[in-house]
This record gives C-alpha cells, structure tokens and sequence, in this order.
C-alpha cells in the first residue's frame, strides 16, 4: 500500500521530525523513502547580479547535499532503500508536487512549517499547497 514516500526537507523542526516519522514507517511497510530539498531560484536575475546568484544557488545545494548526506547515513542504519535529490524551483510547491506525480510516490510526508520567513496562521504555504494539489495523500508533521 504504502511502496514510496516523498519526505520534503529544508533543515527545520518540523522537517526533521516529518523524517522521522517517515523513518517509522518505511520500517513498518518496507518503503522506500525520497527525501527532496528545494533551492528557490527567481525567474527574473539582474545580469550584473547573475555571477553572485549562481554562486549562491551553488553553495545552497552544497549545504542541502551536507543535509541529505547525514539523513542518507540514518536511512541506511535502518536498511531502508532511499534515494536523495536536491532540486532548483522556482515554485517549490510546483516541484514537489510534480515530482510525486511523477515518481509514483505514495505518500508525502512533511512539516508544517518550513525555514521560510513569512509564516501562515495555521499551516506553511509550501504545505498548504503540497495539501491542495497533491493526488497522493500528505501527512503533515507538527
């Protein structure tokens, strides 16, 4: 029933522990576990901004490689098949839920709220979107 989990992570509270429950329960099914980082990318870059800005989207996928890096190590004490991605979107909600669709994921399980600044009264923006447009169900983690 459950084969694919989707566990989005950007380094927060409730990322760590939406992972941890993935974690669990990849145990008891026997899933398999894809744990995607987003690096927001703007669509309109300053030409003279342009050096500076692929510079920094270089060293964020360098630091969200550092991330999966030490959740790999975690996944693999735990016999569990995984597979890790860092993915550049301009709308992360867009890509992740692309990416569920089309990676057979069976399950996305998430945090409530992320890293980012602004904050919604009851739930992230990125999972309040992941929850509306999602086909496969989402559990959100607090």
């Amino acid at each position: 029933m459950i084969k694919h989990i989707l566990v989005p992570y950007d380094g927060s509270d409730p990322a760590n522990r939406a992972f941890e429950f993935a974690t669990e329960l990849a145990k008891l099914y026997k899933s398999s576990v894809t744990v995607v980082t987003c690096i927001a990318i703007h669509a309109h870059v300053d030409p003279v901004l342009s050096v500076a800005f692929l510079e920094t989207i270089k060293l964020q996928k360098e630091d969200a490689r550092k991330d999966l890096t030490k959740l790999e190590q975690k996944l693999k004490e735990f016999g569990i098949s995984f597979q890790t991605e860092v993915l550049e979107a301009i709308s992360i909600t867009d890509v992740l839920v692309s990416y569920a669709d089309s990676h057979n994921v069976d399950l996305v399980i998430m945090g409530s709220r992320g890293m980012g600044g602004f904050k919604k009264l009851l739930l992230g923006s990125v999972a309040s979107g992941i929850t509306q447009h999602s086909k496969c169900p989402v559990l959100i983690v607090k």
